[in-house]
């Protein structure tokens, strides 16, 4: 399968008024082309356009030429000759006004030559054949006859010399003046126009731009020709007034004598552009509340310019090919806007994982923590962007919403991390490792799992792919794996579970409860992920359905021991077996007793072939088995695998403890009640058997130590309150 390429955009000015304004610039520049065929100037004229950068200087005045072209080309009579003059391409190479005058010769052509001999006299006359004005004489000359020979060969010196020295001394000798003033007397008198363009002046450094600007106010200044100058008033005005006060007009006012003013690109046909540029991303973006936040506080504050829809289209150009379907399509827009336009911003969501993750020092850290760091964030802001900037943030981050200031229109975490927003821990390290996180699961491999659940062996072999793995911070992938499942089976938008699934996920139950995976606060194991992902997706069928793909589930299982768990937790839900539990119940009353029917028959079978002491733990099927046959028949089984094994013990006594979690090593503790259907001296005599089993490991040992301390606990204080009676 090919690779979709995607091409990435350029800010080079356009050419074509009548195919490439996308921006609504053709009318403009047809205005001015017209005013320069339609004007003479015989004193010369200056025209400025101002802009700010990237904002299509450029291409209005390749519109222009393309309008003047075509009347040069339908009027032979009626001619204006273009010179188009490029000072950034030389600043830092050789003198900006030497170039100049050597480009505008080019465009002029040759004039008789006792022109160049009277201004190469009037040099002798004043200062000798060896002034350093002979220089600028002859550079001038230049202008009129590129191939007057020695001239040349003299203008070529030029470039070595200062040109503000030299100007200045050109224009305050009468001799050379008068020289000068016949030249722009025979250039009248040729009757031709020229249109002089000098573009991104603003890109010069400062004493180039003063250059420019004094060439075209003094030397420059020729009949017939008319300046179009091309720059961002504020650079250009600051770099010839070098930040000085000035009473009465500006510099910049003493040379350019027509000012336009580019017109502001209409925001909507700046959004339009940006949007067919990232079609491809833009196109699958949902028209909720939360992408018009979005496009309000953070594109419509971005996208001022052509430039600024160039750089940030080719952003997204770069960044989903390595991230496609890895991270939600507005979030990386959004993000991608705040580190090309909110650098401030940017650089503290980068810098402040912790803070969104609840992790580090933020660990259950107080609000005073979080303001302070939010605190931070202001002091970088604009003021002026400051409040669209943090509701941005906490459109993005919306668990940082309360400490960012904006505590309305929150979004559910679990729809976080089912889009794969910035905002969930996958989304966030797959963007700023520019690829996907290998301590995540893959957003594509979610999706493609959800788009084949009509397949119980391939969605079996998918589920146990993740069994026995860790990620590099040492996360039971398996864990992860069941948490992406079972956010995609809750909330909105959620998956249609499958038959096939449900019946997948009793195949590889057992095999996921029976591991002893290491246990965190505040963190879901992967046996709990299991029985929340069922749970979910039998709320997805709902009660009318739930219980008749819950009952074929049963019939097909195998293991007793992960139907008796989902068993209990379907019981719990409906108030049979005592639990303190806010949750619902999924299924029906009379569907939980046909559960039952097909369940018992399976115990029972497990028991009478000994299968049953296999299970990983005993406790769900204790409490099944009671509440459905004979208590009596559990207690025994009990007692005589209590008796005989301390492995048996080991299991029947983890469903009576507690123990601490975030510990080196777990401490176990067991209350003073003990279900009835346990034998407590049975259970005591095995404790004191088993405690120093080396069948047992180190963990299994302190399990069975506690279950000892515990039932010797009971039964003591029961024989002193009996011995107390009877006296």
């Amino acid at each position: 399968m090919a690779t979709k390429k995607f091409v990435l955009g350029d800010d080079l000015p356009k050419q074509n008024p009548w195919q490439d304004d996308r921006l609504g610039h053709a009318p403009f520049a047809l205005r001015i082309a017209r005013t320069i065929i339609s004007m003479e100037a015989p004193h010369g004229y200056v025209i400025g356009l101002h802009g700010q950068w990237g904002s299509g200087k450029s291409s209005v005045l390749n519109f222009v030429l393309a309008v003047l072209n075509k009347h040069n080309q339908e009027n032979s009579e009626d001619q204006v000759t273009h010179i188009d003059f490029r000072p950034w391409l030389i600043s830092g190479h050789q003198d900006l006004i030497f170039a100049f005058f050597k480009i505008l010769a080019e465009a002029l052509g040759p004039i008789e030559n006792r022109l160049i001999r009277g201004l190469k006299q009037s040099a002798k006359i004043v200062n000798g054949t060896t002034d350093r004005l002979v220089d600028a004489v002859a550079t001038v000359a230049l202008t009129v006859d590129p191939t007057a020979g020695p001239a040349s060969n003299i203008a070529g010196e030029f470039a070595k010399k200062g040109v503000k020295s030299l100007i200045g001394r050109f224009l305050e000798d009468p001799s050379l003046q008068a020289a000068y003033e016949k030249l722009r007397s025979e250039l009248k008198a040729t009757k031709r126009r020229f249109l002089v363009t000098i573009d991104d002046i603003d890109r010069l450094e400062d004493e180039d731009v003063r250059s420019i600007m004094q060439m075209v106010k003094s030397i420059g200044r020729l009949p017939n020709v008319t300046y179009l100058l091309s720059y961002d008033r504020d650079i250009v005005w600051q770099a010839l007034d070098r930040n000085k006060k000035r009473v009465g007009p500006r510099f910049a006012e003493k040379i350019v004598q027509q000012e336009l003013e580019l017109p502001v690109p209409r925001r909507n046909a700046l959004l339009a552009l940006l949007d067919r540029e990232i079609a491809f991303l833009t196109d699958q973006i949902p028209d909720e509340t939360r992408w018009q936040y979005i496009v309000r506080d953070g594109i419509h504050r971005w996208i001022r310019t052509p430039r600024d829809v160039v750089r940030l289209a080719n952003a997204i150009k770069f960044s989903w090919p390595a991230l496609e379907n890895e991270i939600d399509r507005a979030d990386l827009l959004a993000i991608e806007g705040l580190r090309l336009f909110d650098p401030s911003a940017f650089n503290w969501v980068r810098d402040n994982r912790d803070f969104f993750f609840h992790d580090g020092r933020f660990f259950m850290a107080d609000d005073k923590l979080k303001s302070d760091i939010v605190e931070q964030l202001k002091r970088r802001l604009k003021e002026q962007d400051s409040d669209q900037v943090l509701h941005l943030l906490s459109i993005l981050f919306p668990q940082a919403r309360k400490p960012l200031g904006n505590d309305f229109g929150s979004e559910n975490h679990i729809d976080v991390e089912k889009r794969r927003g910035i905002g969930s821990e996958e989304g966030y390290d797959n963007y700023f490792g520019l690829h996907p996180s290998v301590d995540a699961i893959s957003k594509v491999a979610v999706h493609d799992f959800l788009g084949r659940l009509d397949n119980t062996d391939w969605i079996e072999r998918t589920i146990r792919n993740y069994m026995g793995k860790t990620n590099s911070r040492g996360e039971v992938m398996i864990g992860k794996w069941l948490n992406q499942l079972r956010i995609h089976f809750y909330g909105r938008d959620a998956a249609k579970p499958t038959q096939q699934l449900l019946d997948a996920l009793f195949r590889v139950g057992e095999d996921i409860i029976s591991q002893d995976y290491p246990r965190h606060m505040f963190e879901l194991t992967p046996e709990s992920q299991l029985r929340f992902l069922i749970r979910n997706i039998l709320e997805q069928w709902g009660e009318s359905e739930a219980g008749s793909h819950l009952i074929d589930a049963f019939r097909q299982a195998t293991s007793v021991a992960f139907m008796a768990d989902i068993y209990v937790d379907r019981g719990r839900e409906l108030g049979i077996f005592k639990y303190n539990s806010s949750e619902g119940p999924v299924i029906k009353s009379e569907d939980f007793k046909l559960l039952g029917d097909t369940l018992l028959p399976k115990i029972l079978n497990a028991f009478a072939d000994d299968s049953l002491e296999e299970a990983p733990f005993y406790f769900n099927i204790v409490r099944t088995w009671e509440y459905l046959g004979d208590p009596a028949d559990v207690t025994a089984w009990l007692s005589k695998g209590m008796t005989k094994s301390a492995v048996f013990l080991a299991k029947a006594g983890r469903g009576l403890a507690s123990y601490t979690l975030d510990t080196a090593e777990r401490e176990y503790s067991v209350s003073d009640k003990f279900p009835e259907v346990f034998d407590l001296k049975a259970l005591n005599a095995a404790a004191r058997r088993h405690a120093s089993s080396s069948e047992l490991n180190h963990d299994q040992r302190k399990l069975v130590k506690e279950l000892l301390r515990a039932s010797d606990a009971i039964l003591f204080h029961d024989d002193a309150l009996s011995e107390s009676t009877e006296n």
